[in-house]
């Protein structure tokens, strides 16, 4: 009888949570009808509505100068078709908010959708999906605090982006960060900026940058942790926080979310001048002046006022940049044919480095999270900091052993707290239950100070244990500081190994064979042979005996 009242206790589900749930189940039924009937609308309206299809040409021109050159109209109307199912969500939950009609972005997708859908065509087309909007607009209406908002609307946008597009959910890595880890990387980047800089990331002049802003969660953490410094806040929000989002729908809800917990902070509205809807792998004009090359200039944009933002926040020296970048190489199933697309400036600058260094196998070189990493370390000032959550295959895989060169090279601190959790590596372990992110790619959070003093780098590190929980380790890190997370000091070995290094002298031997000793000039380079196998049996040689050998014909 009591495990029976313990099972209903734990299983206990508030009726309208209950209901949202059902709603997802039943959304993931209705959904692909409803895209399939909004599809088919935008493609008439391209062939049969000129104002339309003029309007439409002239959004995909911008788009593509702006987020990123591969945009196609295939991505208009599925950008469209987000604005048109998600605009009653938002509209729900952040009544009062003027967003959808003032957002710059929105403003442009609103003129579209008002040019060939509304009235009883889009009561009609949407019909399907009132249960989903219904749940959604009751729970809203209990939702009192700004923070439950915020983790309702970041499960909205997960459930519905993983339904709505689940290649690109794959691809994009649509998982949102849990606030644990935002406010443990957020307070550790501000003792760092103290520590190394003497200065806190709320004075001015230390300009923070989240590259993949996703729904806002890192900015939104920033104001709270801001909170109370009322002077300083205000001119924080709107001259030196800049995030980037290439998703319309978490661009959107980034948007709600910032403003949202400005205004609850600050008791006042006002606008978040400083998030730009772009990509952040193609925004290379940022990056010309810090490594000496010409990638050409952004032209263009969803609107002016947006590629104004990105002109702004070109210009600026960026002190910090925190995140959480997308973190997939290439796809769950390589025949999904959902491969990350290129970018070649970023590509090229990491075939110049990381892949000229590492000694291995390249492609993974690739990974997403390895350009984020490229790009925030061209992109940082000469004083500066990178805080990064993101895949730990960088610490141990070989393929990277010239990433963690540079990085040693570049940065004169580096901390790592590395979350495990890697099913790859350890099949016993359970992404649900070990990772912090319910994923099966183990986690590690960085931090890199780049700084013009001081010589020599050092690496700190710590590494959470193998079977420890997702809850435990969110707790840990709700409950300790960067300097108790990352204890040890590691010193890498001559081949640039951070993790299980050997404690023999085996790279001292003198080795059989050398091709650096077939090549010396002036015996520089020693070896037992000189000639390999193959090129002693041509010249008639016994490798082994040094002996002419005998014909076998």
């Amino acid at each position: 009888m009591l495990q029976k009242l313990l099972e209903l206790f734990f299983s206990y589900q508030r009726p309208e949570i209950a209901d949202f749930r059902k709603a997802i189940e039943q959304f993931k039924v209705d959904l692909p009808a409803v895209l399939k009937a909004l599809r088919e609308r935008v493609d008439g309206a391209y062939a049969g509505n000129e104002a339309f299809a003029t309007a439409a040409r002239a959004f995909l021109t911008q788009a593509r100068e702006t987020i990123n050159p591969s945009v196609t109209d295939a991505d208009v109307r599925e950008m469209l078709i987000q604005h048109i199912l998600t605009e009653d969500i938002f509209a729900r939950v952040f009544g009062d908010s003027d967003f959808h009609r003032d957002n710059n972005v929105a403003k442009a997708l609103y003129m579209l959708e008002r040019l060939f859908f509304r009235g009883d065509v889009k009561q009609q087309t949407l019909h399907a999906l009132e249960p989903y909007y219904a749940a959604i607009r009751s729970t809203a209406a209990l939702i009192q605090s700004h923070s439950e908002k915020q983790g309702f609307l970041k499960s909205i946008y997960e459930n519905f982006y993983k339904v709505y597009n689940p290649k690109a959910a794959d691809r994009l890595g649509v998982v949102y960060t849990p606030n644990e880890i935002v406010r443990f990387m957020v307070k550790s980047a501000d003792w760092l900026c103290e520590k190394h800089f003497g200065k806190s990331l709320i004075d001015s002049n230390v300009e923070i940058l989240d590259p993949a802003t996703g729904t806002g969660t890192f900015i939104v953490e920033l104001l709270e942790h801001f909170r109370g410094r009322t002077a300083k806040l205000k001119y924080k929000y709107l001259n030196e926080l800049h995030a980037n989002e290439v998703g319309i729908l978490p661009y959107y809800v980034a948007n709600l979310n910032i403003e949202a917990t400005y205004a609850g902070i600050a008791e006042e509205y006002a606008e978040f001048p400083n998030l730009c809807f772009v990509d952040t792998l193609d925004n290379t004009d940022a990056l010309k002046t810090h490594i000496g090359q010409h990638f050409g200039d952004l032209v263009g944009g969803i609107s002016t006022e947006n590629i104004q933002r990105i002109k702004r926040q070109n210009d600026r020296k960026i002190s910090v940049i925190i995140g959480n970048p997308p973190y997939n190489a290439n796809q769950k199933n390589e025949n999904d044919n959902n491969q990350n697309r290129e970018y070649p400036e970023i590509d090229r600058r990491i075939k110049a480095s990381y892949t000229k260094e590492s000694t291995a196998q390249k492609t993974k070189l690739y990974d997403m999270y390895s350009r984020f990493f490229r790009s925030a370390s061209d992109r940082i000032e000469e004083d500066g900091i990178v805080a990064f959550v993101t895949n730990r295959g960088f610490l141990d895989k070989r393929n990277f052993h010239g990433f963690r060169k540079l990085l040693v090279q570049d940065f004169k601190d580096i901390y790592v707290v590395d979350l495990g959790g890697d099913v790859r590596d350890n099949p016993k372990l359970s992404g649900t239950m070990h990772n912090v992110f319910g994923i099966r790619i183990g986690v590690a959070i960085s931090f890199l100070v780049k700084r013009r003093a001081g010589s020599g780098t050092r690496i700190h590190y710590g590494r959470r244990p193998e079977l420890e929980t997702r809850e435990e380790k969110l707790v840990f890190l709700h409950n300790t500081d960067l300097k108790r997370a990352a204890p040890d000091l590691i010193h890498p070995d001559a081949n640039h190994n951070w993790l299980n290094l050997s404690s023999t002298d085996f790279d001292a031997y003198l080795p059989l064979i050398s091709k650096n000793a077939k090549t010396a000039q002036g015996g520089q380079e020693r070896a037992v042979f000189r000639l390999f196998p193959w090129e002693l049996r041509r010249t008639g040689m016994n490798g082994s005996m040094g002996q002419k050998s005998r014909s076998t014909h």
